[in-house]
């Protein structure tokens, strides 16, 4: 809990004072004290109050005792109560003592936002700190000072919460994002009583999103699969398993590849990544060559610490430490690796900030690592930032809680200096989606794939989501009922990974061109050819629209000369369709005469024939 980490920042509790000589000569108060110490360790924060109590009534000099009393209420986030210690035995206590009260006051202050009061309690520590270092006094100190400062200047943010569907479930956090803005995320239902799992979901326009799925049936089991990263091209994705058997570890990293339209049954990274401590919060590269994690083994330079594999052929190599440029003596986590593999995102509470975890950023340079800045306010704040991702279109995702235990994603633009401008190049999402092009709504439908005289099929579900795996394609085809086919090339598909089909409309005429007519004529003319010919093709793909084949004339003549002149235009048109069709089903034709010109002039346009859509079965 975050009131335990605001003791420990400071100092490692309590653990060499059985040594020491105490302030009290009473056996008995000392055995007390002893047995306090004990229940604090195991957790048992009112037992050791009511000991505590009990001894400083009988002792008020007993200066561990007003120490431990003093961080028991810390730790049961009782500011005020750990206060009125401070004002009750500050004149029986050593400064050194007193000093270490007021640090810690002052710390619990800091951690949670209230610098202006952090730094009064601070302003009153004078000289030595019992058991905490001056450089953790003189850290505090700075923290204080900047996060101060930070509050003075914010940058211009805005955060919103993701909508619903993407937050419907009780908990989900760590979110990883590829280039298309596919996210993939950690999902835990019953306030952390259920499994892990991972899920993914899709802008599929502006602001609206696809409903979350299970990622795949390969990945999710009766285990707890978190903190995944997918690569930013979408095909590889690697994620933790804790206490699975035959793990290296406690938890470690397993991987798996996007073919055949699902996820590859997931493997265990080997000992070159993976160690007999914990192993998590991965963080691929954009096209799944270099790994970023977090680990607690043994060579870094504090607790977790930040590592790096490379892929080298079918395996990885050795894990290596990012070294004392990135890493602390204190907890660093949370990387995430930009689109251009060298701007490092990470979390820490190692270095001057505003509380708890702060976001920093480093560039990796020739031979080592930028060094480190703090994003500032309010992207950091008093509390943790960790679970981060940065899309191509500079979305910053991540997760918040809830005063009642859920957890939620958000986003926010980040300003333009964080990451640089990428161009994505040939890099292909794994997926692309097919959307109605009026309404934007995802569609199920057909796409194929066309490369070199091969065609591979792909069902789209409702979802509107295409699986596109490693398959090589130069043109891409979707097919639905009721909606005008939609081909695109690869490169034009590439740049937002979607496919548009038009619906059919009742009434709309689908001709591109008119279909002419000389004077007084209803011989078809040679250049309708090319346009008559694509119109049965039409229909012939598509029998679930019925059309009506209209024939106009000119005002030139006799009302009902022209309307027979319409009537037969509108025929000679029908007849070719149909030895086309080789059937009728679906046409009918008639005449309008001079009705409905759409030319002021004689002749022009309005000698012409238009196909109607009638009905649309969809």
């Amino acid at each position: 809990m975050r009131f335990l980490f605001i003791i420990s920042f400071l100092f490692i509790a309590l653990a060499v004072q059985c040594q020491e000589q105490l302030h009290t000569k009473r056996a008995k108060l000392i055995e007390a004290y002893g047995e306090a110490k004990e229940l604090v360790r195991i957790g048992n924060l009112y037992q050791s109050i009511e000991i505590l109590t009990g001894i400083l009534d009988k002792d008020d000099s007993f200066d561990e005792a007003v120490m431990l009393i003093h961080e028991v209420y810390i730790k049961r986030d009782e500011p005020n109560r750990a206060s009125a210690i401070i004002s009750q035995y500050a004149s029986e206590l050593e400064p050194a003592f007193l000093n270490r009260l007021l640090l810690i006051q002052a710390n619990y202050k800091y951690q949670f936002g209230e610098y202006e009061e952090a730094q009064k309690l601070l302003s009153n520590v004078n000289g030595e700190v019992y058991d905490i270092s001056a450089d953790r006094v003189e850290f505090l100190k700075q923290s204080i000072q900047f996060s101060l400062e930070q509050l003075n200047e914010p940058a211009d943010i805005e955060f919103e919460k993701l909508p619903n569907p993407i937050n419907e479930f009780d908990m989900q956090y760590f979110p990883s994002i590829t280039a298309k803005s596919r996210i993939v995320f950690t999902v835990r239902d019953r306030l952390a009583r259920g499994n892990e799992d991972l899920y993914t979901a899709y802008i599929y326009k502006e602001g609206i999103w696809s409903e979350p799925v299970s990622i795949s049936g390969q990945i999710n089991t009766e285990r707890n699969e978190g903190t995944a990263s997918i690569s930013a091209d979408g095909k590889t994705l690697v994620f933790t398993i804790c206490n699975k058997p035959g793990n290296i570890g406690s938890c470690d990293l397993y991987i798996s590849y996007f073919k055949n339209n699902d996820w590859t049954n997931p493997e265990l990274l080997g000992p070159e990544v993976n160690s007999e401590a914990w192993d998590s919060q991965p963080s691929l590269s954009a096209r799944g060559e270099t790994l970023y994690f977090v680990s607690e083994r043994e060579g870094g330079f504090g607790k977790q610490d930040i590592w790096m594999s490379r892929k080298v052929g079918e395996g990885w190599s050795p894990a290596v430490n990012l070294g004392e440029s990135i890493n602390t003596p204190e907890d660093d986590c949370s990387p995430f690796i930009y689109l251009d593999g060298k701007t490092l995102i990470y979390s820490t509470r190692g270095r001057v900030g505003l509380g708890g975890y702060d976001l920093f950023k480093s560039v990796q340079e020739a031979n080592d690592w930028s060094a480190p800045e703090n994003l500032g306010y309010p992207i950091n704040n008093a509390f943790d930032q960790v679970g981060y991702c940065i899309s191509a279109d500079r979305w910053a995702y991540f997760s918040s809680s809830e005063a009642g235990g859920r957890i939620f994603l958000q986003r926010f633009r980040v300003p333009d200096s964080l990451v640089p401008e990428v161009d994505l190049g040939d890099l292909i999402d794994a997926y692309g989606k097919v959307v109605d092009a009026s309404t934007g709504e995802l569609l199920a439908a057909k796409v194929y794939l066309i490369h070199e005289g091969d065609t591979v099929e792909r069902d789209v579900e409702d979802d509107g989501q295409v699986l596109l795996g490693d398959d090589e394609f130069s043109f891409a085809i979707a097919k639905r009922k009721g909606y005008r086919s939609s081909q695109l090339s690869r490169t034009d598909f590439l740049k937002d990974s979607t496919l548009r089909l038009t619906p059919f409309k009742v009434g709309e005429d689908i001709l591109e061109k008119p279909i002419p007519f000389q004077f007084d004529s209803d011989v078809l003319l040679e250049e309708a050819f090319p346009e008559l010919n694509r119109v049965a093709q039409l229909l012939l793909d598509h029998p679930e629209i019925e059309v009506e084949i209209r024939g106009y004339t000119d005002a030139s003549g006799k009302e009902s000369y022209n309307l027979g002149l319409s009537e037969r235009r509108a025929k000679a048109v029908y007849q070719y369709i149909v030895e086309k069709l080789h059937n009728s089903d679906n046409l009918s034709f008639k005449g309008y005469g001079e009705s409905h010109p759409i030319d002021t002039r004689i002749g022009g346009l309005n000698r012409r024939v238009e196909i109607i859509t009638r009905t649309v079965v969809r």
